[in-house]
């Protein structure tokens, strides 16, 4: 077998096991979240980074079947998108020594 193809041990791990059509619908559910991770990549401002993950973690949220998750993760969406929300972002950047 060469080098590049999978073992069956990690096509277990990994499942392997999808039809091109069943992996082709995966990708085009979870595209949004590739969209997040193309704009977060792209974006230069710490802060900025912080509302594309606050978007894309509200996405993620209302995936689930818990009306909690979304309900917080909208909660800290709003609060980042204020003027305080962003002077704390910016704050904690700084204490990391992100610049």
């Amino acid at each position: 077998m060469p080098s590049y193809e999978m073992t069956a041990a990690e096509q277990q791990e990994y499942g392997n096991s999808l039809t091109i059509w069943q992996a082709l619908k995966l990708l085009q559910t979870w595209a949004p979240l590739v969209n997040y991770a193309r704009e977060f990549v792209s974006t230069v401002d710490p802060f900025k980074k912080s509302l594309v993950v606050a978007q894309a973690c509200e996405w993620l949220a209302s995936k689930t079947d818990s009306a909690l998750d979304d309900q917080l993760v909208r909660h800290i969406s709003d609060v980042l998108k204020t003027k305080e929300g962003e002077a704390l972002v910016r704050f904690c950047l700084l204490q990391a020594g992100v610049k």
